[in-house]
């Protein structure tokens, strides 16, 4: 008993530690006062802090998972230890119960011992009183003598056969005493019995907690990304709102301040014109250098896969990047080849060539691809949820920017119209 108060006392400490789901609410506290950081600082402010954040939280997390751990390791032990001790303090009342009841047995059998041995005492005199009185009295006739022998065979029958029947009623005693410690003894193996299916189906009962705490876990992690996709799209709202009144504020001040704009040597175009410019000269000058270097490789990857291939096909090429001379991408059933930048030539195919070479860039990754996503931990995860694309720097991997190649992708998937509206 003392050894569970002390084991009990020291196991205290752990109901207070830190679970999982208290480690995801720190780190959402976090990530809102990160927020407000970012709002009135900006992301740099913040820059240098947050990974060592995140290290932090992903070590509690991990310190929160090993200590849940050992508190159900701790919890079976602490039940088999009480399961031992209860074991322990009903052998030992049983024992006591027993010695108890031997004791009175004992003292019931020199109790008897004692009444017999006065009785055989008090017989003994009175045989040495008689024997006396008999000594004295041999002048008696033998009639007499007769009569008093009779009486004293007659009483030591009699006390033999009383101390026959105590000792059958004592031996009746043990026997009853034995038929309940067998009973006893069985009843102690049911109940040993019962305690063993007990700590079977408590064993189940803790696997199915753990399964349960499993299940909350991942329904944490999923509150949390949503509760981060939902502030992704509020403040995405907010932004908006923001924008949209700071475009009418500007569109009001527009039309206030001017009344009759002035169009002279000014280029109009229409929202709506498919032929409007959409690049500017040396965005324009960029985007064909790097076409033109996109081709240069193109053409000789075609030449190396030429060398690699057993059988020569006669197949369609482009005008060499080096002529200057751009040249279109081929598309099934029709290609086009460029010979100036200004004329187009329709060149159709031989039928047997039905797969033609594709040419031109690759179209985007999306960001979300099975092969582009990596194990990361719920912190991180988590954070990445919380804040914008546009915040991502400091957890470790920069934000998506628009690079000249995408620029080029955009200019070489439009039509060939872009161009001559430049």
């Amino acid at each position: 008993m003392p050894f569970h108060l002390i084991m009990h006392s020291e196991m205290e400490e752990y109901e207070a530690d830190v679970s999982v789901v208290d480690v995801y609410d720190i780190a959402s506290e976090i990530g809102k006062e990160c927020e407000k950081l970012i709002d009135v600082f900006g992301a740099d402010s913040v820059t240098s802090l947050m990974p060592k954040v995140i290290n932090a939280l992903e070590l509690l997390e991990r310190l929160a998972t090993k200590n849940e751990r050992e508190n159900t390791t701790v919890q079976e032990l602490r039940s088999k230890i009480s399961q031992l001790e209860n074991d322990k303090i009903e052998k030992a009342e049983d024992r006591q119960r027993f010695e108890k009841e031997l004791e009175q047995i004992e003292d019931h059998w020199r109790q008897e011992s004692r009444d017999l041995v006065g009785m055989v005492t008090r017989l003994q005199d009175e045989n040495r009183r008689l024997a006396t009185a008999l000594q004295e009295s041999r002048s008696d006739s033998e009639d007499s003598g007769k009569q008093t022998f009779t009486a004293s065979q007659e009483v030591d029958v009699a006390v033999l056969q009383r101390l026959r029947t105590m000792i059958d009623q004592q031996r009746d005693q043990i026997r009853a005493r034995d038929r309940e410690l067998s009973q006893k003894t069985l009843e102690i193996e049911n109940l040993s019995g019962q305690v063993e299916k007990l700590g079977v189906v408590g064993r189940e009962l803790r696997r199915k907690q753990r399964q349960a705490q499993m299940q909350a876990r991942g329904l944490v992690e999923e509150r949390a990304d949503f509760l981060a996709q939902l502030q992704d799209q509020n403040r995405e709202l907010i932004n908006l709102r923001a924008r949209l009144g700071l475009a009418r504020k500007e569109n009001e001040d527009l039309t206030k301040c001017q009344p009759a704009p002035d169009f002279a040597n000014k280029a109009v175009y229409d929202l709506d014109d498919p032929d409007r410019p959409r690049f500017t000269t040396a965005e324009l000058k960029e985007i064909l250098h790097e076409r033109n270097e996109l081709k240069a490789r193109v053409s000789d990857l075609e030449d190396e896969l030429e060398l690699y291939r057993p059988k020569p096909e006669t197949t369609l090429s482009c005008a060499s990047p080096y002529s200057g001379q751009p040249a279109i991408p081929f598309s099934k059933g029709q290609n086009y080849i460029a010979t100036s930048p200004a004329t187009v030539t329709n060149v159709t195919p031989p039928e047997d060539d039905k797969d033609a070479p594709v040419q031109g860039p690759l179209p985007f990754e999306p960001d979300d691809a099975p092969w582009k996503k990596s194990s990361e931990s719920g912190i991180r995860k988590f954070f990445r949820k919380i804040f914008s694309e546009s915040s991502g720097s400091f957890l470790g991997s920069s934000s998506p920017r628009r690079s000249l190649s995408s620029l080029s992708k955009m200019a070489l998937s439009g039509n060939g119209a872009s161009d001559t509206s430049i």
